[in-house]
């Protein structure tokens, strides 16, 4: 009785497992359509009788022990004993014992009911069978589809830590060049540096966040490359307002700006223009520049040797119906088409 004792403790619990939820509304749902079809298939009546057989039938031979089955199953499961056939055999069991009880149930209440005798071991394997694979067949899709979702949280968490350390060192480099010479310019990137950082970690479990958020943390990133260009670099914002509580992933415009920076810095003036506008399922991003644009084999393969927009590309491609196109327009355009 041991085991009985500890069931009763665990059952609370077990029963918020989806299971109970979803099995009672389909196994009412078959009671309901299993009846129905024998009245129709024997022309019979709709009467008072038949819907309490219904009931009797619902509640001794589906509900009750599909859901002590479960209750065993689940129990076994927490002890990690997991074993097909065990678990296959205490299903037909539970069935077979409700057909028994259902067939003394409606002995007692219909003078007519014939007894199904040797046939409740028929019932309880075929039902058993049935529900028990039925189930495995859908926990083990559900399970397929969560791992692949985990794979993609894992993708896209790997490549956002990616670009951290690659930011991290440019902006070193810019706190490096002016330590000495202007440590007060040196101390002000460095806490700009300081929460590009934090809100990177701040958002690193975070799927979705507010552009506006976004556009906070890619000015502190700009002041920090305008103390290293000064007035040689310029950015124009052509934003709607509407757009700005718009959510996105998190760190996705900013490796863009970073790119076209790094790759024009020698220019002796260079512009920015970051435009935003709504789309039908999402948004679109342009962020040009009047830099030297973009190499044929960049264009062809939509990235070049560094991790940057291989990382955008990537990135992008995991949020499903997305797309980044790169082409060239006296400097260099990146559009991204965000399905959101």
């Amino acid at each position: 009785m041991l085991w009985f004792n500890h069931l009763q403790k665990e059952a609370p619990i077990m029963l918020k497992h989806p299971f109970y939820k979803y099995s009672f509304f389909i196994l009412l749902i078959v009671d309901i359509a299993y009846a129905l079809g024998l009245i129709i298939a024997n022309s019979a009546p709709l009467t008072g009788g038949s819907a309490l057989a219904a009931t009797v039938w619902f509640i001794t031979f589906y509900w009750v022990p599909v859901w002590s089955a479960a209750a065993v199953i689940f129990f076994l499961r927490n002890k990690h004993i997991n074993k097909i056939v065990l678990e296959w055999l205490i299903a037909v069991v539970f069935m077979a014992l409700g057909n028994v009880l259902t067939d003394i149930v409606l002995t007692l209440l219909f003078d007519g009911h014939k007894s199904m005798g040797i046939f409740v071991v028929f019932n309880g394997l075929l039902w058993g069978s049935c529900i028990y694979f039925t189930s495995i067949f859908i926990e083990s899709k559900k399970r397929v589809t969560a791992e692949k979702h985990a794979l993609k949280q894992a993708q896209l968490a790997t490549l956002r830590y990616q670009l951290n350390p690659h930011f991290m060192f440019n902006s070193l480099n810019t706190i490096s060049a002016y330590i000495h010479t202007k440590p007060d310019l040196a101390d002000e990137v460095l806490h700009e540096l300081a929460d590009i950082l934090r809100y990177s970690l701040d958002t690193a479990e975070q799927q979705q966040i507010p552009l506006q958020q976004e556009l906070t943390i890619i000015e502190k990133y700009l002041n920090i490359e305008k103390a290293r260009f000064g007035d040689k670099l310029k950015v124009n914002y052509h934003i709607p307002n509407s757009l700005k509580n718009k959510t996105l992933p998190p760190l996705l415009i900013q490796p863009i700006i970073e790119n076209a920076i790094k790759h024009n810095a020698k220019q002796t003036s260079l512009t920015l223009n970051i435009t935003l506008s709504e789309l039908s399922n999402g948004v679109k991003i342009v962020i040009s520049d009047n830099g030297k644009g973009f190499t044929d084999d960049v264009l062809k393969c939509g990235y070049g040797k560094g991790i940057g927009m291989k990382n955008i590309m990537l990135r992008v491609n995991q949020l499903g119906q997305s797309k980044v196109l790169l082409s060239n327009d006296n400097g260099a355009v990146v559009t991204l088409e965000l399905a959101l």
